[in-house]
C-alpha cells in the first residue's frame, strides 16, 4: 500500500489542496492592483504584549482623588510615577471618571476620542468568577501557577486555566473556519514571525510569514531559473514515500510552496496602498502590522472570507528601568496601531477588521525596588477598528486599594473581573463563528455568566 493511502482523509484533502494551489495559483497572472473581494470579508488581528505590560501606567485615573491615590503608591521616588500633567486625558462615554493614557500613547488617545478604540478593564485568566476571600481560603479554584510567565502565557493563549492544553483558541478558531470553507486553498490563520500556543490547532496548520518581503525560496532574480527550481522540487515531492512521516513532510512542503506562490507577490506589490502608511513607522511590531495590512490588501489572492492573524511584541517584563523601557514599547505599539488603522481605512475595510491586545498578566500596583514592577494578574486590553463601539470602557475597573477587595495580597495584584473566555468569545462571535462552535474554541466559557461584552457592532 502506498504511503498516501495511509493518510487520514483530512490530510489527504490538505495535500490535494496544496498541490492544486502550487500548480494552478502559481501559473495564473495576478493583478497586483487593489483587488475587490467579498463584501462579507472579516479579519481578526491579535497583538500579544509578551512579558506582562504594566497596565497601571498605561492608563491612570485622572480625577483628583484617583490620581492622588495613584501617586501615593507610585510616588515620584519610585521611579515610575507619571506626573498628571504629562498624561493624555480621556473621558470614557460610560464612566464618570476620567483616565489618562501614558504620554507615549497619544495615538491611542486619538483613536479612543474618535470612538475607534475601546478599553477592556481587568481582563485575565480565570478558572471561574472569583473573589478575594474564596481565592485565599481555597474555596475558589485558582489558575495553575499564577504569576509565572510561561504558565500564564500558556493558560491565556490556550484558554485553559489548568495549563494542560497545547492547542490555542486561535488555532481552534482556525479549525472551525477551515471546516466551514473546505474549498479554501489558503490557511485561515497567519502568524507573523512566531508560532505560539495561540496559533496551534487540532486540524489546521498556521502559515508563518516573516516581517518583511522575503517570503519565498532563495530568489535568483532570474525567472526561468526559479521556474525550473520549483518544478524540480515538485518532482522530488512526487516521489514514492515510505512512511507517514514522509507523507506529512510532503504535505507541509507542498503547502509551503503553495503559500509562497501567493504571498510573495502580495508582499512585494509595488502598487500597495497600505505600505506608505508604515514608511516612517519601522519598529518590529509595526513591521508585523505592515505585513498583516498587506495580506489583507491581497485578500482576493488568498481567496479567504475570514482570516485570523497573530503578531507579537516582546520585552514587557519590566522589573527594573520600567519608565524608559515602557516609553519605547508603548510608543512603538501606539504608532504601529495608528498606522494599521489608517491603512485599513484607506482599504475601505475598517469595519471588517478588528484588532485586539492581550498580555499574559498585568503588574503589581505597588512598585518594585529597582524602578520597576513585579508580576500581577488582571490588566487592561485594547480593541480597535471600525466595528468597535469605542470611546468606552468594558468590564469593571478594579478598586485601586492595596490590600483591598480586588487585591490578591497586599501589592496590587488585581483579581480579574473579565475572563479571557468572555473577551475572546465576544471577538470570535463578531467574526461570524456559530454559537454551537464556541464551546470547542473556549471549553471553559460555560463557567462565566457573561458571554459577550457588547463592544462590537
Amino acid at each position: 500500500m502506498k504511503g498516501r493511502d495511509r493518510l487520514p482523509s483530512p490530510l489527504r484533502r490538505r495535500l490535494l489542496q496544496a498541490m492544486v494551489a502550487s500548480g494552478l495559483i502559481g501559473s495564473v497572472e495576478r493583478n497586483l492592483a487593489l483587488a475587490q473581494s467579498a463584501a462579507d470579508y472579516k479579519a481578526l488581528v491579535f497583538l500579544f504584549q509578551a512579558g506582562g505590560n504594566d497596565g497601571e501606567n498605561t492608563l491612570v485615573r485622572y480625577d483628583t482623588t484617583g490620581y492622588q491615590q495613584y501617586a501615593s503608591v507610585r510616588t515620584p521616588a519610585s521611579g515610575i510615577n507619571i506626573p498628571q500633567g504629562q498624561l493624555a486625558p480621556i473621558q470614557p462615554l460610560n464612566l464618570a471618571t476620567p483616565f489618562g493614557f501614558h504620554p507615549a500613547c497619544a495615538p491611542l488617545k486619538a483613536l479612543f476620542d474618535q470612538r475607534r478604540l475601546a478599553v477592556v478593564a481587568n481582563v485575565g485568566v480565570l478558572a471561574l468568577p472569583s473573589a478575594r476571600a474564596g481565592l485565599e481560603n481555597g474555596s475558589m479554584k485558582r489558575p495553575a501557577n499564577l504569576f509565572s510567565h510561561p504558565d500564564q502565557e500558556l493558560a491565556l493563549q490556550s484558554g485553559d486555566p489548568n495549563g494542560f492544553t497545547r492547542t490555542g483558541w486561535g488555532g481552534r478558531l482556525a479549525d472551525r473556519l477551515e471546516a466551514a470553507a473546505p474549498q479554501s486553498l489558503f490557511p485561515a490563520l497567519t502568524s507573523i514571525n512566531a508560532l505560539k500556543t495561540w496559533t496551534a490547532g487540532a486540524t489546521s496548520i498556521p502559515l508563518t510569514v516573516p516581517d518583511g518581503p522575503w517570503f519565498t525560496l532563495f530568489g535568483s532574480n532570474r525567472g526561468s531559473f526559479d521556474v525550473l527550481r520549483d518544478a524540480a522540487l515538485r518532482e522530488i515531492l512526487a516521489l514514492p514515500r515510505a512512511n507517514v512521516y514522509d507523507d506529512v513532510a510532503q504535505i507541509l512542503a507542498e503547502e509551503g510552496l503553495a503559500a509562497s506562490s501567493v504571498v510573495f507577490p502580495i508582499l512585494n506589490n509595488p502598487q500597495s496602498i497600505v505600505a506608505p502608511f508604515f514608511a516612517t513607522v519601522t519598529s518590529p511590531v509595526a513591521r508585523q502590522l505592515k505585513v498583516i495590512a498587506m495580506l489583507i490588501e491581497g485578500r482576493a489572492q488568498t481567496g479567504l472570507r475570514r482570516q485570523v492573524f497573530y503578531a507579537n511584541q516582546w520585552a514587557y517584563d519590566t522589573h527594573g528601568n520600567q519608565a524608559a523601557e515602557q516609553q519605547v514599547l508603548l510608543d512603538d505599539l501606539s504608532r504601529g496601531l495608528a498606522a494599521f488603522d489608517a491603512a485599513m481605512n484607506a482599504l475601505g475595510v475598517s469595519s471588517q477588521v478588528t484588532t485586539f491586545t492581550l498580555s499574559e498578566f498585568g503588574r503589581t500596583f505597588k512598585p518594585a525596588a529597582n524602578g520597576g514592577t513585579d508580576h500581577g494578574w488582571g490588566n487592561y486590553a485594547f480593541v480597535m477598528g471600525g466595528a468597535v463601539k469605542g470611546g468606552q470602557f468594558y468590564g469593571t475597573v478594579p478598586n485601586h486599594a492595596l490590600d483591598g477587595p480586588d487585591d490578591l495580597g497586599k501589592e496590587g495584584r488585581w483579581i480579574p473581573t473579565t475572563s479571557v473566555e468572555t473577551y475572546g468569545a465576544t471577538l470570535v462571535r463578531w467574526l461570524g463563528v456559530a454559537e454551537a462552535d464556541l464551546p470547542y474554541i473556549f471549553p471553559n466559557l460555560g463557567a462565566f455568566p457573561v458571554k459577550d461584552l457588547g463592544m462590537l457592532a
